[in-house]
């Protein structure tokens, strides 16, 4: 039940802020192009300003040139109080073809109760959201007894250098629960897939298409190996079967080029071939092991031909997630979207893997990721976020800071 202290709260909540701040927000081009002069730093400094605004302690950090973090935080009562975490990122993936949107990509048009643009959904929905749900904390004065941390990081969509670069500097040390405002239409996911990038080439002997004899085909060998990857898929899948919340594993080759350089050409055989393979990992998979399979299989391929060779490369290792449906970062939030819904909170986990990867793997904190947006929307053509969604999702973070935080008398 909404207490009336809490609901004084959330009567602070301006709802034609909310969405002037998302559209504004999405209106943004913050594609990471440095070579047309985009990325983060102008949604950055967009954040930093209201977060000053808040009169909160804000610092602006720079990880690379042009890809910033904001850090902002609402220091409670009790120097000594636990730390909640509302984390989001300020970069978005390319719009693609601008032609083929209804409307002009960074537009933030409203129509039929949503609001359509690059990135309203994923995911500067959710991050107005926290902002402001503590904005209408600030200006409510209730006395909290912890401290809420806004993280605005940069770089979520490719390698994660922003929450990476937050851990680093120490900030997620202070951080006893983080809220990942993810698109989810406002489910509590409490699970996360990990993640593993594998890039493997084979070399071999470029030779004129004509004469192959002359050269040894680096294709043939490749396409061997990923008949063995996707073997080694089906075994996972039948070794580990189906997570309750994540489904089952999976191994997909994302980029696949031959020749790995140079101009191809109808005539050539191509002397080297690469792939890069993306593992979705759940619970109870060892990725070690794995990238130990796929060697073993790069061996066996290249075995074939002692001109034939291998390199392999592990780009990147993030594992599975679990946060307890009974830590208070969950409790809280279940309670918030029951109160003001009158509906039990739907539970499920993340397909892909957030900055709460990181947050959760480096520093043991407790996530859950819960945010405004469609599922299954973001990256597409005509993205778009519900309305509803985001004044339910910024009274859940209302509720969810005050509840876990507790109020001061």
């Amino acid at each position: 039940m909404v207490t009336a202290q809490e609901q004084a709260v959330l009567d602070r909540i301006d709802d034609e802020e909310l969405i002037r701040w998302v559209q504004e927000l999405t209106r943004i081009n913050s594609v990471w192009r440095p070579e047309e002069g985009l990325g983060e730093e102008e949604a950055a400094r967009w954040v930093e300003a209201r977060c000053l605004e808040m009169g909160l302690e804000t610092h602006f950090e720079v990880v690379q040139p042009g890809r910033p973090n904001v850090v902002a935080i609402y220091a409670g009562a009790d120097e000594d109080g636990p730390t909640l975490m509302f984390e989001g990122h300020t970069d978005v993936v390319t719009a693609g073809d601008p032609d083929l949107w209804t409307d002009p990509p960074f537009s933030a048009t409203i129509r039929d109760g949503r609001i359509y643009g690059r990135g309203a959904n994923d995911m500067k929905a959710g991050l107005v959201c926290a902002l402001i749900a503590t904005k209408a904390i600030v200006e409510s004065g209730v006395r909290l007894g912890g401290h809420i941390l806004i993280g605005a990081v940069c770089d979520e969509e490719e390698q994660m250098i922003g929450i990476k670069d937050f851990v680093d500097r120490g900030w997620a040390d202070r951080v006893d629960g983080a809220i990942i405002c993810e698109p989810e239409e406002n489910h509590l996911c409490i699970t996360q897939k990990g993640v593993m990038w594998i890039r493997a080439r084979i070399e071999g002997v470029m030779s004129h298409g004509a004469m192959p004899l002359t050269g040894v085909n680096s294709a043939y060998p490749m396409a061997r190996f990923l008949t063995l990857v996707h073997s080694l898929e089906e075994r996972e899948i039948v070794r580990h079967g189906r997570d309750e919340f994540l489904g089952q594993p999976s191994i997909t080759p994302t980029i696949l080029r031959s020749p790995v350089s140079g101009e191809p050409q109808n005539n050539v055989m191509p002397g080297s071939t690469d792939v890069t393979l993306d593992f979705r990992l759940i619970p109870g998979q060892d990725p070690d092991w794995l990238a130990q399979q796929v060697e073993t299989m790069l061996q066996a391929v290249t075995a074939v031909d002692p001109r034939l060779s291998y390199q392999m490369d592990v780009l990147e290792v993030r594992h599975p997630t679990a946060t307890d449906r009974d830590d208070p970062v969950v409790t809280t939030l279940a309670g918030a979207y029951m109160d003001l819904t009158g509906d039990p909170p739907i539970y499920g986990g993340v397909p892909g893997s957030t900055d709460g990867t990181i947050l959760n793997a480096r520093k043991g904190v407790p996530i859950v990721t819960c945010g405004p947006g469609d599922i299954y929307i973001p990256h597409h053509i005509d993205e778009w976020v519900s309305i509803d969604e985001i004044k339910t999702a910024a009274r859940m973070y209302v509720l969810a800071a005050m509840r876990y935080l507790e109020i001061k008398d």
